[in-house]
């Protein structure tokens, strides 16, 4: 098991310092997302927005599936 895969598996237990760690790995990707958008919407919305789905969806993520 890599760091990664810890990482998530103690995220998806509900661990906040695991959580965090994956949002600061991620957050240019959202940052990158987020700006992408320009003047079209509220940045800080949308960022806050983007952080809580992908902790929604973390929870959800299985490392085992096979990607189509």
């Amino acid at each position: 098991m890599n760091d990664f895969e810890e990482i998530l598996e103690k995220a998806q237990k509900g661990d906040r310092q695991a959580i965090n760690d994956l949002l600061y790995e991620y957050l240019p990707l959202i940052n990158g997302i987020v700006y992408q958008y320009g003047r079209k919407v509220n940045k800080d919305d949308l960022r806050e927005y983007l952080m809580f789905k992908f902790i929604e969806n973390m929870k959800k993520f299985n490392k085992n599936r096979k990607n189509l």
